[in-house]
């Protein structure tokens, strides 16, 4: 029992002395270094304000759509011609059929519409067919009408799409190599132009369909960026707010460089253009794909209200996360050139050129 309990506490010791992701390491630090040497409060990120950025539930991102069925005894009996049309709508009518994913739905319409069209062909100049012919053609049309929220019924109905969606518990990592997420923006702009394109151009067939979605849920990279971006615009906001205090604007009451200002200085050059300038290219550089991606696909017809407004929330225009964050990133840029511009600190000036390099 001692050695059971001995173990327990062990784990939890371990568990609790767990290191944070060196990108959170490093804004946190960041954060620290700037408020020690201007002596300003400033808050931690708190990971609860993500919650902000989850899905709305799948239930409230459906769109209804009508069942239709089409008689398979009158089928058998009077559109013997249309061997696909039959087989497609024995498929439909199964167990299987009526339980299918949206995904799958998406496709099968498209080849269920398919189908009628080469019926339709099939029968129009058979006067003994009108009846059917008139059935065959007003269920084609309701079909092809319903496509664009069948479409929006196979994404938000879909893991894949939910998983690429949600946030993580850890941000972009720090990496001297570009992060890519080239195959799920490839997915992402394919779906697009799919919904783009209803009704006018047929969804493409269920195995086309799924190597889009699968890129999804293989992409770790979408995830990590709505943390990346919400911890680093609380960050780049928090330093601002510090960088404006009245303590930092008499940081030099002579326009000349002071003990203090030569060390903000060094945290400026060690910690914000040596560790976090390039996080923020790289999140820059992977985050531009993301938001014109995602954008795009939230421009398609029948979107959804619900998932529209998660969507505009993450990459509007207007107060979104990836709108703040570009606004958090020039005032960070316009505080410390006004700050190091006070001291005779800016590139090019006196100050500068005489820095101490040690930090």
């Amino acid at each position: 029992m001692r050695c059971l309990l001995l173990t327990i506490t062990c784990c939890l010791i371990l568990s609790g002395c767990e290191r944070a992701p060196e990108a959170s390491q490093q804004m946190d630090n960041y954060l620290e270094r700037v408020g020690r040497v201007l002596d300003a409060p400033w808050t931690r990120f708190d990971s609860q304000s993500l919650s902000q950025y989850r899905l709305p539930s799948r239930r409230d991102r459906l769109l209804p759509v009508a069942e239709q069925r089409i008689g398979m005894l009158e089928l058998l009996v009077e559109s013997r011609r249309c061997q696909t049309l039959q087989q497609s709508v024995a498929q439909r009518n199964s167990s299987l059929g009526k339980v299918m994913p949206w995904s799958h739905r998406l496709a099968a319409d498209g080849e269920l519409i398919q189908a009628l069209d080469d019926c339709i062909e099939v029968l129009h100049d058979d006067p003994a067919r009108e009846a059917l012919l008139v059935d065959l053609q007003n269920i084609a049309a309701t079909k092809r009408e319903e496509l664009p929220e069948v479409f929006w019924n196979a994404l938000n109905a879909s893991s894949e799409f939910e998983y690429y969606l949600r946030f993580t518990a850890d941000p972009l990592p720090v990496s001297s190599t570009a992060l890519t997420d080239q195959a799920a923006l490839d997915a992402l702009q394919q779906l697009t132009a799919i919904g783009q394109a209803l009704p006018g151009v047929l969804p493409p067939p269920r195995t086309e369909l799924q190597s889009h979605f699968q890129a999804l849920q293989r992409s770790q990279r979408g995830s990590e960026l709505i943390h990346s971006l919400a911890r680093l615009t609380h960050t780049l906001e928090q330093v601002t707010a510090m960088l404006g205090s009245e303590r930092a604007q008499k940081l030099c009451p002579l326009g000349k460089p002071t003990q203090r200002s030569q060390i903000l200085l060094n945290v400026f050059v060690t910690f914000y253009a040596g560790e976090i300038q390039p996080y923020l290219a790289q999140v820059q550089r992977l985050g531009q794909p993301w938001q014109q991606s995602l954008g795009e696909l939230a421009q398609v017809q029948a979107i959804p209200a619900e998932t529209e407004h998660y969507l505009r929330a993450l990459v509007g225009a207007k107060d979104s996360l990836w709108e703040r964050y570009q606004q958090q990133l020039n005032a960070h840029s316009t505080a410390w050139q006004d700050v190091l511009g006070q001291c005779q600190l800016r590139p090019g000036q006196p100050g500068w050129n005489t820095r101490d390099t040690d930090t």
